[in-house]
Parts: structure tokens; sequence; C-alpha cells
């Protein structure tokens, strides 16, 4: 079984090596192979563009694979909106299914608060952002919870008993470090055992 991951930096593994990145883990973990088609500061337009050139390309067999779709992020960045970033998923989404492919939605570990990368503080409102990340998030929510769609929630698992976020699990307020992938594969390898269990089942 396949997974075709698209997404930004958090997909592509900023920071860390291509050993570490959560994909690889998942992938040694599950025994599944997790095609990593992130590229870092990639909008959901690009990941829609991107989405259809995969879709030319690969074989028939589709009941052997999912798309995993995890961005949104660097479209709340780059305008200080997040209509672009929901029109564009709800578009990736629906597209999957119009090509018979199944959509993962994922939700990215959220913002860390602090650290951010100098470079981006003059593009950026980070406090501002924090607030739309967590809005588009919400509507993610509902948006699968009314197609149907599966999601990926890394969120959890960035949080401790409190509700504070994990600082420790960050390489920068943006993007994971080593122990944040690993804690990212353990989430994609519960979420494909779920699969897995559903597949013998059905």
């Amino acid at each position: 079984m396949e997974i075709i991951c698209l997404g930004d930096s958090l997909t592509y593994g900023y920071g860390v090596r291509r050993s570490q990145c959560w994909t690889e883990l998942a992938a040694r973990e599950s025994g599944w192979t997790l095609r990593n088609c992130g590229v870092c500061g990639d909008t959901t337009g690009g990941m829609l563009t991107r989405m259809r050139e995969l879709l030319r390309e690969l074989p028939g067999n589709r009941d052997e694979r999912y798309f995993l779709l995890l961005g949104g992020c660097n479209d709340i960045f780059y305008s200080g909106r997040r209509e672009g970033a929901q029109e564009n998923m709800a578009a990736m989404v629906h597209q999957l299914f119009a090509a018979g492919e199944a959509p993962i939605v994922a939700l990215g570990p959220g913002l860390g608060g602090v650290n951010y990368p100098h470079s981006w503080l003059s593009l950026t409102d980070f406090a501002a952002a924090e607030g739309l990340v967590r809005d588009y998030e919400a509507w993610l929510e509902r948006f699968c919870d009314a197609f149907g769609v599966r999601m990926l929630d890394f969120r959890r698992d960035f949080l401790d008993s409190a509700g504070q976020l994990r600082t420790e699990l960050y390489l920068d307020g943006l993007h994971p470090n080593e122990k944040g992938h690993e804690v990212m594969a353990e989430r994609v390898a519960k979420v494909i055992a779920v699969m897995e269990r559903e597949q013998m089942n059905a």
C-alpha cells in the first residue's frame, strides 16, 4: 500500500535528515510506502497543481494508494487570509474523489509560539497567523466531517496534559525537530493500523 504525501516543509521535513523525516520513519514502522511530495514554502495552490500532475502520471490501481494532504499555513503566512487554503483543500479533496482516489486530510502540529525564523518576521504577523491557523483547522474538521474525509491529527501529540504546546518537539516555531518527526511518525503508524483493520473487516 502507498500513501502519497502532498504538502509543504512539514511534509518535506525541513531541518532534519531524510532518514529522520516522519514519512520515512512511518514507512519503516508500517511496511507501507510513503511517497514524500512535500515542497518547502509551497502553498495549497502549488499542491493542487502537483496533485493534478500526479494523477495524470499514476497507474490506475487506485485501491492500493491514498493521498495525504497537509498544507495551508503558508497560504496564511503569505496572504494573511485562510480562504484561499480552504478553497484549494476543498478542490483537492473533491478532485481526488472524482478520480476515484482516497484522500486523507492532516492537521499540522501547530505553531510553536516562539523562535520563529528571523527572516520571516518581516513578512508575517505570527500573532495574527496563529488565530487564522486555528480557524482554518476548525474549518477543515467541519469540512471533513461533512464529506466523510478521513482525518489525521498531528496536533494532539504536540500538546501536553495541560493543553500547552510541547516546544521541545520544535526546531523553531514552525518546524518539528527529529523528536517531533518521531512523534508524527507514530501518529501515522497508528492511523495505518486502523486502516488495515478496516480493510480486513471489509
